[in-house]
């Protein structure tokens, strides 16, 4: 945040958006990886087991863990919108709702998407990790659904 404060007033748009870009993308796996193990949490904090209150304290833990991160990601994101609503090239409602949805799990990255093809900025990077985020949700799905299967 300080570095976006301080320095990043004074990079270009673009230069943000490759920033904004480098770091919602890396928190893909993230959110695959910490939001299935927050749901199985989450699940078995349900289930009257010996455990339950250890299940749902890890729970909390994973969601500030997450909130943190994404907060810690959020500056970027937002000195991008900023800066392209000053330039231009998106409008203020659009800056708006994407400036909120930079404090919400996976709207983030999705968002973030949305503008890079509005700005036609490193679309064929955005079109394969889309398909990647896409296939490696099906495999994680495909993955319970099978072991609740042999259950």
């Amino acid at each position: 945040m300080i570095v976006v404060l301080t320095i990043g007033r004074k990079w270009p748009r673009k230069t943000l958006l490759n920033c904004t870009l480098i770091i919602k993308y890396g928190l893909i796996p993230f959110y695959l990886i910490g939001g299935s193990a927050t749901i199985f949490v989450t699940l078995m904090a349900l289930f009257p087991l010996p455990l339950m209150a250890l299940f749902g304290l890890f729970t909390v833990f994973f969601l500030m863990f997450g909130y943190g991160i994404l907060l810690g990601a959020a500056p970027y994101s937002i000195a991008y919108l900023i800066k392209s609503y000053q330039d231009g090239i998106h409008p203020k409602w659009l800056v708006i709702v994407a400036g909120i949805c930079q404090f919400f799990f996976s709207f983030d990255v999705l968002t973030m998407m949305v503008l890079t093809f509005k700005e036609r900025h490193k679309v064929k990077t955005t079109i394969a990790v889309f398909c990647a985020m896409c296939l490696a949700i099906l495999l994680i799905i495909l993955y319970v659904a099978i072991t609740m299967a042999r259950t």
